[in-house]
């Protein structure tokens, strides 16, 4: 009789833990379906020839004015796709990652470097945290910053048509960097180019010097009498978008149909993510991104954009008043990989991003201006600037998004540790 009993307490609770992993599957499901939740469907139509060819371009130096940096130092793979750096650190710094160490303060570059994840897909259609590089798949028109490039009927349609999206010609911009690729004025020929055409045309007969690339190029676009910079960035974009597409984590599997591809912790997670954490405001559709700008309150490191030190955001491209402090949503695949996090990479771990929500604009307050001078002191040799004018931190207030004004994302313990299951893991491919 008394095992009788215990096997009827047991039965009776395993069907409750499973009634209750039934109603958060239905739950979420039903979630999945109201905000059009999509999984990231793999790419499958790689073109071997311009892969090989962008992958060699990813990590040659070559493509730098001073033969000293190239994409992978900022975008490595061992690195998550970035640098793990609050800033990045440009051209003629020594070392990689978090090894890497500036030796002139100039090096220090404004913005965090964003990953590479999904960056390829077609769904993205706007680059760099201000969004200064775009692309509308209807029309076929780019908007950068270089006006040979964009519109209806482009100056250099030779170098657009040869692109094929976004990331095709967002790769084209850190070649004119001065402080990322290009070197200081009177370092080099590319360095002292006039225009972005003149330096990008520098940079692709540099390139074609060597006979290895004139076969590589060859066999690429087999038209080998006349190449441009669209070729380049045609070349990274398609070697970047086959490296770094995320398409098999725990959310994507679920969103597919497999119940069993997320922990219980995980799916609660992602309830979170949707309900009391609100995430979804900004963090939706298939890459998690609508891919707005919005203004979080972040807090302010480094260099900036300006003689202040201040970043503006997308201000700084569109001059409109109500972008000030605005920077694009980021996809969130991997992001568990990807810290430091924000614009200006001002935390470390996701513990303290998820913080800095609640708080809203008191974070900017709040935040501890030595945590990340102590942790990456060696790196930038002396103390990063962190803002503390309170006029500029009144307006990053006055501009924050309504959520964060309000302060409206509070969560208990048992609500933080399940969106953190979800966005570490659920979130994560391995």
């Amino acid at each position: 009789m008394k095992i009788f009993v215990i096997l009827v307490i047991f039965m009776s609770m395993t069907c409750k833990l499973a009634l209750g992993a039934s109603a958060t599957d239905e739950k979420l499901r039903h979630y999945i379906k109201q905000f059009r939740f999509k999984a990231v469907e793999p790419m499958n139509d790689k073109n071997d020839q311009i892969y090989e060819l962008g992958e060699k371009l990813f990590f040659d130096n070559r493509l730098s004015g001073n033969n000293n940096i190239s994409c992978a130092t900022c975008h490595h793979p061992d690195l998550a796709s970035a640098d793990a750096l609050p800033l990045s650190i440009g051209e003629g710094a020594q070392g990689l990652g978090k090894e890497r160490i500036v030796t002139d303060s100039l090096q220090i570059i404004p913005r965090n470097s964003p990953d590479l994840f999904n960056k390829g897909h077609e769904d993205i259609t706007r680059l760099f945290w201000d969004g200064r590089v775009s692309f509308d798949p209807d029309t076929w028109e780019y908007e950068t910053p270089e006006e040979a490039l964009n519109g209806e009927a482009p100056q250099r349609e030779d170098i657009t048509s040869v692109l094929d999206g976004a990331l095709s010609a967002q790769a084209l911009f850190p070649l004119l960097s001065h402080e990322e690729m290009r070197g200081k004025k009177g370092d080099n020929p590319i360095a002292d180019a006039k225009t972005n055409l003149e330096a990008w045309q520098l940079i692709t007969e540099k390139i074609l010097e060597n006979n290895e690339y004139k076969t590589l190029f060859a066999k690429a676009f087999n038209h080998p009498e006349q190449y441009n910079i669209g070729h380049i960035g045609r070349a990274l974009a398609e070697f970047i978008r086959y490296r770094f597409q995320v398409t098999q984590t725990p959310w994507d599997k679920y969103i597919r149909g497999d119940d069993t591809a997320m922990t219980e912790s995980q799916k609660l997670g992602a309830i979170v993510f949707v309900e009391r954490g609100r995430c979804i405001l900004c963090h939706n559709g298939a890459h998690l991104t609508n891919e707005s700008f919005q203004n979080i309150a972040a807090p302010q490191i480094g260099p900036g954009k300006d003689i202040f030190n201040n970043d503006e955001g997308r201000f700084l491209i569109t001059g409109r008043a109500k972008d000030k402090y605005m920077f694009k949503v980021p996809p969130l695949r991997n992001v568990a990989k990807t810290a430091p996090y924000f614009h200006s990479g001002v935390y470390t771990t996701l513990e303290q991003v998820i913080e800095h929500y609640e708080k809203g604009v008191n974070a900017l307050d709040d935040y501890d201006q030595m945590m990340i001078n102590n942790l990456y002191r060696t790196n930038y040799v002396e103390n990063l600037f962190v803002e503390t004018n309170q006029y500029r931190l009144f307006r990053k207030k006055e501009g924050a998004h309504p959520a964060m004004q309000a302060r409206a994302i509070r969560l208990n313990p048992d609500e933080r540790s399940y969106l953190l299951e979800f966005l570490k893991f659920g979130l994560t491919e391995n």
